[in-house]
Protein backbone atom coordinates (compact mmCIF):
# COMPACT_ATOMS: atom_id res chain seq x y z
CA UNK A 1 0.00 0.00 0.00
CA UNK A 2 0.94 3.01 -0.73
CA UNK A 3 0.69 6.69 0.34
CA UNK A 4 -2.10 7.49 -2.03
CA UNK A 5 -4.09 3.96 -1.33
CA UNK A 6 -3.91 4.91 2.73
CA UNK A 7 -5.75 8.03 1.67
CA UNK A 8 -8.46 6.65 -0.02
CA UNK A 9 -8.59 4.48 2.87
CA UNK A 10 -9.27 7.21 5.35
CA UNK A 11 -11.46 8.74 3.18
CA UNK A 12 -13.86 5.45 3.18
CA UNK A 13 -13.72 5.57 7.00
CA UNK A 14 -15.22 9.66 6.89
CA UNK A 15 -12.50 11.75 6.47
CA UNK A 16 -12.08 14.06 3.69
CA UNK A 17 -9.84 13.96 1.23
CA UNK A 18 -7.70 17.35 3.24
CA UNK A 19 -8.54 15.02 6.49
CA UNK A 20 -6.71 12.28 5.48
CA UNK A 21 -3.86 13.91 3.92
CA UNK A 22 -3.47 16.22 6.67
CA UNK A 23 -3.33 13.29 9.43
CA UNK A 24 -1.19 11.24 6.87
CA UNK A 25 1.56 14.36 6.94
CA UNK A 26 1.38 14.63 10.36
CA UNK A 27 2.09 11.06 11.06
CA UNK A 28 5.31 11.90 9.16
CA UNK A 29 6.00 15.15 10.87
CA UNK A 30 4.96 13.71 14.43
CA UNK A 31 4.31 18.03 15.27
CA UNK A 32 3.90 20.02 12.91
CA UNK A 33 2.71 23.70 12.07
CA UNK A 34 0.09 24.56 9.34
CA UNK A 35 2.86 25.64 6.99
CA UNK A 36 5.36 22.66 7.65
CA UNK A 37 2.44 20.08 6.90
CA UNK A 38 1.46 22.12 3.48
CA UNK A 39 5.02 21.71 2.84
CA UNK A 40 4.51 17.76 2.80
CA UNK A 41 1.23 17.36 1.91
CA UNK A 42 -0.99 17.92 -1.30
CA UNK A 43 -3.20 20.69 0.40
CA UNK A 44 -2.97 24.05 0.19
CA UNK A 45 -2.14 25.68 3.82
CA UNK A 46 -5.47 28.01 3.69
CA UNK A 47 -7.02 24.59 3.79
CA UNK A 48 -4.78 23.02 6.58
CA UNK A 49 -6.25 24.97 9.60
CA UNK A 50 -10.04 23.65 8.47
CA UNK A 51 -9.09 20.00 8.21
CA UNK A 52 -6.81 20.25 11.26
CA UNK A 53 -9.71 21.68 13.31
CA UNK A 54 -12.01 18.78 11.99
CA UNK A 55 -9.23 16.23 12.87
CA UNK A 56 -9.21 18.14 16.15
CA UNK A 57 -13.37 17.55 16.59
CA UNK A 58 -13.37 13.45 15.88
CA UNK A 59 -10.29 13.43 18.24
CA UNK A 60 -7.53 12.40 16.06
CA UNK A 61 -5.46 15.78 16.86
CA UNK A 62 -4.03 17.94 19.35
CA UNK A 63 -3.84 21.54 19.29
CA UNK A 64 -0.66 23.63 20.66
CA UNK A 65 -0.96 26.35 22.22
CA UNK A 66 1.57 28.03 20.35
CA UNK A 67 2.52 30.91 17.80
CA UNK A 68 2.19 29.46 14.76
CA UNK A 69 -0.58 26.98 16.55
CA UNK A 70 1.20 23.34 15.61
CA UNK A 71 -0.22 20.37 15.67
CA UNK A 72 0.49 16.35 17.05
CA UNK A 73 -1.71 13.34 15.81
CA UNK A 74 -3.11 10.58 18.33
CA UNK A 75 -1.43 7.72 18.42
CA UNK A 76 -2.34 5.29 15.85
CA UNK A 77 -3.81 2.70 17.66
CA UNK A 78 -5.74 5.34 19.75
CA UNK A 79 -7.14 6.44 16.00
CA UNK A 80 -7.52 2.68 15.23
CA UNK A 81 -10.15 2.60 18.45
CA UNK A 82 -12.05 5.81 17.42
CA UNK A 83 -12.46 4.87 14.08
CA UNK A 84 -12.83 1.18 14.15
CA UNK A 85 -16.56 0.52 13.80
CA UNK A 86 -16.33 1.67 10.32
CA UNK A 87 -13.43 -0.32 9.13
CA UNK A 88 -13.48 -2.39 6.22
CA UNK A 89 -11.36 -4.76 4.95
CA UNK A 90 -8.78 -2.10 3.50
CA UNK A 91 -8.55 0.24 6.65
CA UNK A 92 -6.64 -1.96 8.30
CA UNK A 93 -3.84 -1.57 5.69
CA UNK A 94 -4.65 1.96 5.74
CA UNK A 95 -3.24 2.04 9.94
CA UNK A 96 -0.08 -0.27 8.80
CA UNK A 97 1.02 2.01 6.56
CA UNK A 98 0.55 4.52 9.41
CA UNK A 99 2.66 2.78 11.99
CA UNK A 100 5.22 2.13 8.99
CA UNK A 101 5.56 6.19 8.63
CA UNK A 102 5.65 6.69 12.38
CA UNK A 103 8.49 3.83 12.34
CA UNK A 104 10.70 5.36 9.32
CA UNK A 105 10.64 8.70 10.77
CA UNK A 106 11.12 7.84 14.26
CA UNK A 107 8.44 10.01 15.84
CA UNK A 108 6.41 7.14 17.95
CA UNK A 109 8.29 8.30 21.12
CA UNK A 110 8.82 11.67 20.29
CA UNK A 111 8.68 14.06 23.58
CA UNK A 112 7.46 17.67 23.27
CA UNK A 113 7.85 20.64 25.70
CA UNK A 114 4.46 21.55 25.19
CA UNK A 115 0.77 21.70 26.86
CA UNK A 116 -1.55 20.21 24.77
CA UNK A 117 -5.11 20.93 24.78
CA UNK A 118 -8.45 18.40 23.93
CA UNK A 119 -11.76 19.49 23.55
CA UNK A 120 -15.37 17.59 24.33
CA UNK A 121 -16.24 15.95 26.96
CA UNK A 122 -15.68 12.42 25.26
CA UNK A 123 -12.12 13.13 23.85
CA UNK A 124 -11.35 14.94 27.74
CA UNK A 125 -11.94 11.53 29.36
CA UNK A 126 -10.22 9.49 26.46
CA UNK A 127 -6.91 11.40 27.87
CA UNK A 128 -7.77 11.20 31.39
CA UNK A 129 -8.32 7.58 31.21
CA UNK A 130 -5.05 7.03 28.97
CA UNK A 131 -3.07 9.01 31.94
CA UNK A 132 -4.57 6.93 34.70
CA UNK A 133 -3.54 3.86 32.67
CA UNK A 134 -0.10 4.37 31.63
CA UNK A 135 0.72 5.61 35.46
CA UNK A 136 3.69 2.96 37.25
CA UNK A 137 3.85 4.63 40.89
CA UNK A 138 1.24 7.35 41.62
CA UNK A 139 -2.02 8.69 40.59
CA UNK A 140 -4.12 11.82 41.70
CA UNK A 141 -7.39 12.30 40.19
CA UNK A 142 -9.73 15.46 41.57
CA UNK A 143 -13.18 16.81 40.88
CA UNK A 144 -16.13 17.80 42.79
CA UNK A 145 -18.79 16.09 40.59
CA UNK A 146 -18.98 12.59 40.55
CA UNK A 147 -20.23 13.28 36.41
CA UNK A 148 -16.53 13.61 35.97
CA UNK A 149 -16.00 9.89 37.55
CA UNK A 150 -17.02 8.07 33.81
CA UNK A 151 -17.03 4.53 33.69
CA UNK A 152 -13.94 4.76 31.40
CA UNK A 153 -12.35 6.74 34.26
CA UNK A 154 -13.50 4.68 36.65
CA UNK A 155 -12.29 1.53 35.28
CA UNK A 156 -9.21 3.15 34.72
CA UNK A 157 -8.88 3.87 38.29
CA UNK A 158 -9.45 0.75 39.58
CA UNK A 159 -7.41 -1.13 37.59
CA UNK A 160 -4.51 1.16 38.62
CA UNK A 161 -5.30 0.72 42.31
CA UNK A 162 -5.68 -3.42 41.65
CA UNK A 163 -2.20 -3.30 39.86
CA UNK A 164 -0.63 -1.51 42.80
CA UNK A 165 -0.41 2.50 41.75
CA UNK A 166 -0.97 4.66 44.23
CA UNK A 167 -4.32 6.01 43.51
CA UNK A 168 -5.67 9.32 45.46
CA UNK A 169 -9.04 10.59 44.76
CA UNK A 170 -9.58 14.60 46.07
CA UNK A 171 -12.58 15.75 46.55
CA UNK A 172 -15.20 18.13 48.37
CA UNK A 173 -18.02 15.82 47.33
CA UNK A 174 -18.99 13.10 50.10
CA UNK A 175 -20.35 11.04 46.52
CA UNK A 176 -16.93 11.09 44.99
CA UNK A 177 -14.79 9.79 47.83
CA UNK A 178 -17.45 7.18 47.95
CA UNK A 179 -16.66 6.66 44.71
CA UNK A 180 -13.81 6.38 45.13
CA UNK A 181 -13.55 4.24 48.68
CA UNK A 182 -15.15 1.38 46.57
CA UNK A 183 -12.81 1.86 43.24
CA UNK A 184 -10.00 0.94 45.74
CA UNK A 185 -8.64 4.38 46.07
CA UNK A 186 -7.67 6.57 48.90
CA UNK A 187 -10.15 9.23 49.41
CA UNK A 188 -8.86 12.53 50.82
CA UNK A 189 -11.61 15.01 51.48
CA UNK A 190 -10.62 18.51 50.37
CA UNK A 191 -11.47 20.54 53.83
CA UNK A 192 -10.98 24.03 51.75
CA UNK A 193 -10.13 25.28 48.08
CA UNK A 194 -6.81 25.92 47.10
CA UNK A 195 -6.19 29.60 46.75
CA UNK A 196 -6.66 31.52 44.33
CA UNK A 197 -9.76 28.93 43.01
CA UNK A 198 -8.87 27.36 39.95
CA UNK A 199 -12.04 26.61 38.74
CA UNK A 200 -11.26 23.23 37.65
CA UNK A 201 -13.96 20.34 36.11
CA UNK A 202 -11.12 17.41 36.60
CA UNK A 203 -7.31 17.45 37.45
CA UNK A 204 -5.71 14.58 36.52
CA UNK A 205 -1.88 13.74 37.71
CA UNK A 206 0.44 10.83 36.47
CA UNK A 207 3.79 9.45 37.96
CA UNK A 208 4.52 12.77 39.08
CA UNK A 209 5.54 14.03 35.52
CA UNK A 210 1.65 14.29 33.74
CA UNK A 211 -0.56 16.06 34.67
CA UNK A 212 -4.37 17.44 32.76
CA UNK A 213 -6.60 20.22 34.13
CA UNK A 214 -9.95 20.51 32.52
CA UNK A 215 -12.32 23.58 32.51
CA UNK A 216 -16.05 24.34 31.52
CA UNK A 217 -16.98 26.73 28.85
CA UNK A 218 -20.05 28.84 29.65
CA UNK A 219 -22.04 26.17 26.58
CA UNK A 220 -21.13 23.90 29.57
CA UNK A 221 -18.26 21.99 26.90
CA UNK A 222 -15.37 20.64 28.23
CA UNK A 223 -11.80 21.62 27.71
CA UNK A 224 -8.52 20.21 29.06
CA UNK A 225 -4.76 21.47 28.77
CA UNK A 226 -2.59 18.55 29.19
CA UNK A 227 1.35 18.02 29.09
CA UNK A 228 3.66 15.22 29.67
CA UNK A 229 7.56 14.95 30.72
CA UNK A 230 8.02 18.98 30.88
CA UNK A 231 8.88 21.37 33.16
CA UNK A 232 4.89 22.96 33.36
CA UNK A 233 4.26 19.34 34.27
CA UNK A 234 6.61 18.44 37.02
CA UNK A 235 5.53 21.97 38.56
CA UNK A 236 1.81 21.50 38.45
CA UNK A 237 2.81 18.05 39.64
CA UNK A 238 4.52 18.69 42.81
CA UNK A 239 2.00 22.05 43.60
CA UNK A 240 -0.74 19.44 43.40
CA UNK A 241 1.45 16.74 45.56
CA UNK A 242 1.69 19.64 48.24
CA UNK A 243 -1.73 20.50 48.11
CA UNK A 244 -2.74 16.67 48.26
CA UNK A 245 -0.22 16.09 51.44
CA UNK A 246 -1.29 19.40 53.06
CA UNK A 247 -5.24 17.49 52.91
CA UNK A 248 -4.24 14.34 54.42
CA UNK A 249 -2.42 15.87 57.77
CA UNK A 250 -5.61 17.68 58.17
Amino acid sequence: MNEDDAVDALKRLGLTTYEARVFVALQKLGTGSASEVADIADVPRSQVYGAADDLEERGLVDVEQSNPTRYRPVDVDEARERLYRQLESESDAAFDYLDSVREEYGTADEQSESIWTVRGESNVVSRAAQLVSAADERVVYGTDDTARLEPAVRDALEAAADADVEVTVVSENDDVLDVADDLGALPVSVCHQPTPEMGAARVVMADDDAVLVSVLGDDGAETAFWSRGTAFASMLSSLLGQFVAAQEDQ
